[in-house]
């Protein structure tokens, strides 16, 4: 998910406005921070399930895809 939105905003980053370029890196920060939440679920792996942060990584998609969505209205 990080690499189609960083692609977008810096392929698109000229045709639209500040509204947009704000949410589309914010839309950046929140991907990355959910890649490496979700890296460190594989690379620390434990005995039992760490639902902090598979709810973490949850989270940070919908929060994006609700961004992404407001995005469509500038």
């Amino acid at each position: 998910m990080v690499v189609p939105a960083v692609f977008g905003t810096v392929t698109w980053w000229s045709f639209f406005g500040v509204g947009y370029r704000v949410l589309s890196v914010v839309i950046c920060l929140i991907l990355t921070a959910q890649l490496a939440v979700a890296v460190s679920i594989g690379v620390r792996p434990s005995r039992d399930v760490p639902w902090t942060r598979v709810g973490l990584v949850i989270l940070s998609m919908l929060v994006a895809c609700g961004l992404a969505r407001i995005r469509q209205e500038f």
